[in-house]
């Protein structure tokens, strides 16, 4: 396969000092709870012409469809202590149906943690950086760890 990492200079330069910032976090890590979303479409890429591919083999093709292939979008969140199971989410996610993803997942599972300072981090998608969320999170006493580059 061809390795090429789709990060700009600046990318990897944020990130390389944000791992460098974190570096002797040591038992904190144990507080921290990460979750992400991936959005599937069933009929090939969405709007990118670029995907991995065997050099050894012939490209496939991929097809789409007139009215599109519709789509599925997962969630999940894990932490030292365990992982929330996947999280098939419905329709197009907003503010609103991020904070009900939160609060029947996400919440739930940090309880069952047990400790009350626990961190949440996440990739600034902007659902999660809205003045809604920011303010559910606030609500919950979610203390936001550090947040990925988006």
């Amino acid at each position: 396969m061809a390795r090429i990492l789709p990060l700009s200079k600046i990318h990897i330069s944020k990130r390389l000092q944000l791992s460098r910032n974190h570096m002797s976090y040591g038992d904190k890590w144990m507080a921290v709870i990460f979750s992400d979303e991936k959005k599937r479409n069933f009929d090939g890429p969405d709007g990118n012409i670029k995907y991995w591919y065997d050099l050894r083999k012939e490209h496939r093709s991929f097809f789409s469809w007139q009215l599109g292939g519709g789509s599925v979008m997962a969630w999940a969140a894990f932490g030292f202590n365990g992982q929330v199971g996947l999280t098939i989410l419905d329709g197009r996610q907003n503010s609103p149906k991020c904070m009900e993803t939160l609060e029947n997942h996400l919440i739930p599972f940090a309880e069952n943690i047990g400790r009350r300072n626990w961190k949440y981090q996440h990739d600034n998608a902007p659902i999660l950086t809205s003045n809604a969320t920011k303010n559910y999170l606030k609500s919950k006493n979610l203390l936001l760890f550090f947040s990925g580059h988006r």
